[in-house]
């Protein structure tokens, strides 16, 4: 019987796939299938490694952003608050507010019983109706302490103010340590150097740079300061209608009018200020220079003149004939203003020639 790779006769007479062909093509087939499999499997694992990296920078990214984001508590804050109340009695406000301070740590900056605290005048401003104070208390107790002094009297006016000042603090303490490194680079220069022209130069740079330096610790003292500590200015009364101006200050043409009136009267007192202070000068200097200036006077009047010089008589040369045989005319023909004479005086004999000449 003779086979073949692809049939085979059988008795009926039918060709047929022959089982070993169907072997192969399915051993072929999972063959294919593994090494798909292997390929996606690789694959899979390939991008899961490539993934992880991308990930951990996404988290780190992540992170980084939530710690760009600046914390409330790390922020620099200026705050300061006023209370104005309604009290039966001043004498026993101030105590009580004393008291409050005295418990929340603060201090007290100022304080003015029976007057404004600007020193303005006002009707019905005494000992027994009005007082200002104005404390300083911990930033953080600032709320706390404004509560308690609600309690002392009824509330005609609370306010306060937030002033974040973050930024400037982080710029002046930046400036500050690289102004200290400034410093430092030039003093380590100026112990290395020898010679005495660039010795002085490096020092005048020092003394400028630590001037420099001081003023920025200065003022970043000053911020520390202001967001460490905030000012309360209590106004204390028992008629509401002395704290009306300095809670709810009038608009308008009336506001305007009151305005310019405060101004000019502050200035008329300032002016008559400057000239109280003044006067004791022009008296002194009237008394010792007014005499003094008669004693000059009479001396330069008892003086003898100085002699005047007489003025020279100026005369003409050749004085012209009159016209009508008269006196000769002195300036005829010099015109209005004479000049001086011009040659010598003429003599007798040099006159008398002269005529002769002229009749012959």
């Amino acid at each position: 019987m003779t086979t073949s790779l692809m049939t085979w006769a059988n008795p009926d007479g039918r060709r047929r796939v022959p089982a070993a062909l169907a072997a192969i093509l399915a051993a072929t087939g999972l063959l294919v299938a593994g090494c798909s499999g292997s390929d996606s499997g690789s694959n899979s694992q390939a991008s899961a490694a490539a993934s992880a990296p991308a990930g951990d920078a996404a988290a780190e990214g992540g992170a980084a952003q939530k710690a760009a984001v600046p914390n409330v508590a790390d922020q620099k804050l200026a705050r300061n608050g006023s209370l104005s109340l309604e009290v039966g009695d001043i004498g026993e406000a101030v105590a009580k507010v004393r008291t409050i301070n005295t418990s929340a740590g603060g201090v007290i900056l100022s304080e003015n019983i029976g007057s404004y605290a600007a020193g303005e005048a006002e009707d019905g401003v005494n000992p027994d109706t009005y007082a200002a104070l104005s404390i300083s208390v911990p930033t953080e107790k600032l709320d706390s302490t404004l509560d308690e002094l609600e309690k002392v009297g009824k509330v005609l006016d609370r306010r306060t103010a937030t002033e974040n000042v973050t930024a400037e603090y982080v710029d002046t303490q930046a400036r500050v340590e690289s102004m200290k490194r400034s410093v430092a680079r030039l003093e380590e220069l100026i112990g290395q150097t020898k010679d005495i022209d660039e010795l002085v130069n490096l020092e005048r740079e020092l003394s400028s740079r630590q001037s420099d330096l001081e003023a920025v610790e200065a003022r970043l003292q000053q911020l520390e300061r202001e967001t460490s500590r905030s000012p309360i200015t209590i106004n204390l009364t028992t008629e509401p209608k002395l704290v009306e101006g300095l809670t709810n200050p009038k608009e308008g043409f009336v506001g305007g009018l009151q305005a310019g009136w405060k101004a000019f009267v502050a200035s008329l007192v300032g002016l008559l200020t400057i000239l109280g202070a003044l006067l004791p000068f022009i008296l002194f200097g009237a008394l010792v220079g007014w005499p003094l200036w008669l004693l000059v006077r009479k001396w330069r009047r008892s003086r003898p003149a100085k002699p005047v010089a007489p003025q020279p008589v100026w005369r003409p040369a050749n004085p012209a004939p009159s016209p009508a045989g008269g006196m000769p005319t002195p300036w005829a023909g010099q015109g209005a203003h004479p000049v001086a004479p011009v040659g010598p005086k003429p003599d007798a004999d040099s006159g008398a020639g002269t005529d002769e000449e002229t009749s012959g």
